[in-house]
């Protein structure tokens, strides 16, 4: 005999998500063409049709913990073709979107990075940090003499320390948030037979290549066009521009604490290139992405206050790196310091606040592909043991 469970919707939930920039939820009459078209789904794993449906009736626990809201990489096909324009991509945006502060640690924090108000709070942290150092160098009233040096006007042991303790907090948070997810995950889903250490490096692998984007551009259901095409080219430069970024400030670290090779260093060193280079190239991605939201929007979907936060932060500190290099170059202390100040404080913003930010991404969606991963492998597993007549 079948059982009965009771449903209780959550109307906030509900009510939240379309507040994240989901469309009418009403236009979606279940047909299913969303899944159908879209090249991630998967039988095992069919979205995003359930979402619609989880969100439709508030059931905010299955909405949250599952693998398909980050499985999914925004490519808008499901939109492209859905007969009701119900803009299914637009909740899978939303329920990221959500997510990211619901498994935030602590919580309030996620809240903070989707909440205008709390902006200044976000700022005023590192900048209280960031002064109270000067103040004890006694460079709030006195700039350094001479050549303009950053490492004069705050000197690099003490720019590593803040940020060292700072994202020791932030990793540590990343860690819980992550685990959060993956324990929800297992909780609705089920503990995958294949563990996670197994999956881990061909799961880093993919994001690396971007295989999952390629997978999404050339598995087209048909000859509409995603409205989202650009993303895997975009992403990629964005991503590897970034990398260059970190390697760059990485190689500076060993260059000074190994080497004793103290900055500044010339233009035309190599490291220096790559640093440039790769700002440049991350500008002209960002700037991009906000041009196609800007211009694009009927066809891109409507952008949420994270969504410009983000790339107005990343597109700052990298616009600020080059000014205050450009004000060092040209010695005018006055205003090279100060914008260093600045710069610092947007890189704070950007890296200490990832779990909280757009870029929490990085986690979540590894973690879904990893789980994903381990699902796969665990099938396939049990088919080949079947097929050899062999038990699990």
């Amino acid at each position: 005999m079948a059982q009965r469970a009771a449903v209780e919707p959550d109307v906030d939930f509900t009510q939240q998500i379309l507040g994240l920039g989901a469309h009418d939820l009403t236009a979606c009459y279940q047909c299913g063409t969303c899944s159908v078209v879209c090249p991630m789904s998967t039988p095992h794993n069919p979205f995003p049709r359930k979402e619609m449906v989880w969100v439709q009736w508030g059931l905010k626990d299955l909405a949250l913990s599952n693998s398909s809201i980050w499985a999914c990489h925004d490519c808008a096909i499901c939109t492209t073709y859905c007969p009701r324009d119900a803009k299914p991509a637009e909740v899978m945006r939303a329920l990221r979107e959500y997510s990211i502060a619901e498994y935030a640690v602590p919580r309030f924090m996620g809240r903070a990075l989707e909440d205008p108000g709390y902006l200044p709070l976000l700022f005023t942290v590192p900048a209280l940090i960031l002064l109270a150092v000067l103040g004890s160098l006694g460079h709030l009233t006195a700039l350094p003499a001479g050549t303009v040096v950053f490492s004069k006007f705050l000197p690099i042991l003490y720019i590593e320390g803040i940020f060292i303790v700072s994202m020791g907090f932030s990793l540590t948070a990343a860690i819980v948030g992550g685990l959060r997810y993956w324990r929800a995950i297992c909780a609705q889903t089920g503990q995958p037979a294949v563990p996670p250490s197994q999956q881990i490096v061909p799961t880093l692998l993919t994001i690396v290549r971007h295989g999952k984007f390629r997978q999404c551009g050339e598995e087209l259901p048909g000859t509409r066009p995603s409205p989202s095409a650009h993303l895997r080219r975009g992403h990629l430069l964005a991503f590897y521009a970034f990398v260059g970024l970190v390697i760059t400030t990485a190689s500076v670290g060993i260059g000074i604490y190994a080497f004793g090779y103290l900055t500044p260093w010339p233009l035309w060193h190599p490291v220096k290139l790559l640093g440039n280079l790769s700002g440049l190239v991350l500008i002209g991605a960002l700037v991009t992405f906000a041009w196609r939201r800007l211009v694009r929007r009927q066809r891109e979907g409507k952008s949420t206050y994270a969504d410009w936060l983000f790339l107005t932060i990343l597109l700052l500190t990298t616009l600020t790196g080059f000014l205050a290099q450009l004000l060092r170059l040209a010695g005018v202390g006055e205003l090279a310091y100060p914008t260093y100040v600045v710069h610092l404080l947007f890189v704070f913003f950007l890296l200490v606040y990832i779990p909280y930010s757009k870029f929490a991404h990085l986690i979540y969606r590894t973690v879904a592909m990893v789980y994903d991963n381990c699902a796969r492998a665990g099938r396939q597993h049990r088919a080949w043991e079947s097929a050899h007549g062999t038990q699990p």
